[in-house]
């Protein structure tokens, strides 16, 4: 993202936190806590240089905050990262896939609690995504008319006109039935299909058009993508190593936190490129 916007003139901050468990709260003369700490900062320090080494790799000094990175202590890791995020006032939190099928996201405890607590937009990398120097040359942004994609919409067409990148929206429509073979048959399975490819079709050209309406230098393409199951239905897209993915959130009581709807959950966890969840009500939807 640094890459992305520096390529078009912007710039974006970047700072890498590592989060350690909080030792025992309380004091101890035991020498066994005190070489527990030592070794605890030790571990922090290691971090610090190992991130920093990474990021020189592939960022400019302009990139990088001050401190470009840092350590913290909490029990809790997306306590840590959102303590973080709100002490340097950050337009998002960028995290890793935990263990899973490379090319994926799957999230983990840090991402899940994030994903229904965090008030800024989380940037997600897939699993074995390998840090780059180039930039993104397409946002897409998942569609489908409800609130939530409304202002991920307007984030990505947002962030395309800043970044000077071109804006793909795009739909999913999977097969809806869960039984094999469908209850209706396939001609009926099929039929609904395409009656629902049309309709997002249709939804698709109007968010284009309102796009274009709202910022005139951009022209989105479109693009729905059908199939029996989610990974081929995202897949039948054909996102690409250029691309940043958008997806919206639902409100999540009084806050704009991020919450996910199911839909929204099983496109995260197939997609095969990063993906940038936006809460409704942040900076970047504004």
């Amino acid at each position: 993202m640094a890459a992305t916007a520096r390529a078009a003139g912007a710039s974006m901050t970047v700072r890498a936190c590592t989060v350690l468990p909080r030792t025992w709260p309380f004091p101890s003369m035991a020498p066994v806590d005190a070489e527990y700490r030592r070794w605890l900062v030790e571990q922090g320090n290691n971090s610090v240089r190992s991130a920093n080494a990474a990021m020189a790799d592939v960022l400019t000094p302009a990139d990088l905050g001050s401190p470009a990175a840092f350590f913290t202590e909490n029990a809790a890791e997306s306590t840590a990262l959102t303590d973080a995020a709100a002490k340097y006032h950050a337009d998002l939190v960028a995290l890793g896939s935990s263990d899973g099928p490379d090319g994926r996201f799957t999230p983990g405890s840090t991402s899940e609690a994030l994903l229904h607590s965090s008030n800024v937009p989380l940037a997600l990398a897939p699993s074995g995504a390998r840090a780059v120097s180039e930039p993104f040359s397409r946002l897409s942004c998942a569609y489908t008319g409800t609130a939530e994609s409304k202002d991920a919409l307007y984030s990505a067409a947002a962030l395309a006109v800043r970044w000077n990148v071109d804006l793909h929206l795009v739909a999913f429509a999977p097969r809806r039935s869960t039984t094999y073979p469908p209850f209706g048959g396939y001609d009926a399975e099929d039929m609904v299909t395409s009656q629902w490819r049309e309709q997002a079709s249709g939804l698709l050209e109007s968010a284009a058009s309102d796009v274009t309406a709202a910022y005139p230098s951009l022209r989105p393409t479109c693009a729905v993508g059908s199939g029996g199951d989610w990974r081929h239905v995202i897949d039948s897209v054909s996102l690409g190593s250029g691309d940043l993915l958008v997806l919206g959130s639902s409100r999540l009581g009084p806050l704009a936190r991020v919450f996910l709807g199911s839909t929204a959950s099983k496109i995260l966890r197939h997609s095969p490129v990063p993906v940038l969840v936006v809460p409704r009500g942040s900076r970047l939807a504004r």
